[in-house]
């Protein structure tokens, strides 16, 4: 972290098109979302400037690539811990807890439950946890996977799809913005995001526990998350969704 700071520019890999966490004004070029914050969070904590800190697009399947080709210093991109991932990388403690759950047309009344999916079209984002949750839960679903999420959602909505299946706050989010989409199924996984770095940087991993450790205690983290999904329906409160995060890594 110390050559970060003396380098003065910190490289992150976030996600470009997932309402409230990491989107790309069209028009301004700017990203922003909650683990964007974060990542500035991370980047005034080493004593850089927001000009400092560079977001490269980092979809599910580049994620790992990019943090083991040095091509990102980080990641913050809603990334579940596991421990195919943790053999890779190395993972900050948890900074969210969401969990699979399908997103549908508000008038789809053939899928309620994760079961429900066997025989349907369903898209989910090549490289993710998601996916491999489809294969494994719903085996006769026919999986087709794109790069993005919002590509998914665009898909179902001119009928190719009949649901898109990834975290509840990411679909959350889909819905919010637009009322002919909602959520079924409830949760049927839990997904731990966690901030991804390179294998063998325990020092980074241990710098970063330190600030979301800090960010919990002293309201910063009730008060991005009150920002970028406090207002996104069906959510828990600030004080709930920060009351379910385990205080180390699965």
């Amino acid at each position: 972290m110390g050559k970060l700071a003396a380098a003065g520019k910190l490289t992150v890999g976030v996600k470009f098109d997932q309402p409230g966490f990491g989107l790309k004004d069209p028009v301004s070029g700017q990203v922003d979302g909650f683990d964007v914050a974060l990542a500035r969070e991370i980047g005034k904590a080493l004593g850089l400037a927001e000009d400092d800190i560079e977001f490269v697009e980092a979809v599910s399947q580049d994620r790992i690539p990019f943090l083991a080709e040095g091509k990102v210093d980080l990641v913050v991109a809603t990334m579940s811990i596991t421990a195919e991932r943790r053999a890779q990388i190395e993972f900050s403690r948890p900074y969210f807890l969401a969990g699979q759950s399908i997103l549908v047309k508000r008038e789809n009344s053939t899928i309620a439950k994760v079961e429900d999916l066997n025989g349907k079209t369903v898209c989910s984002v090549q490289g993710s946890t998601s996916e491999q949750n489809l294969r494994s839960k719903a085996p006769q679903a026919n999986l087709q996977s794109l790069t993005t999420y919002a590509a998914c959602v665009d898909g179902m909505k001119n009928a190719r799809y009949e649901a898109v299946s990834t975290d509840d706050i990411i679909l959350a989010a889909f819905a919010a913005s637009d009322a002919s989409l909602k959520l079924v199924g409830g949760q049927f996984t839990q997904e731990p995001y966690g901030v991804g770095l390179p294998k063998g940087k325990t020092d980074m991993a241990q710098f970063v526990n330190s600030l979301i450790a800090k960010w919990l205690a002293d309201g910063t983290w009730d008060r991005l998350y009150n920002q970028y999904l406090g207002k996104v329906e069906g959510l828990p409160k600030a004080a709930e969704a920060r009351g379910r995060l385990p205080a180390t890594a699965p």
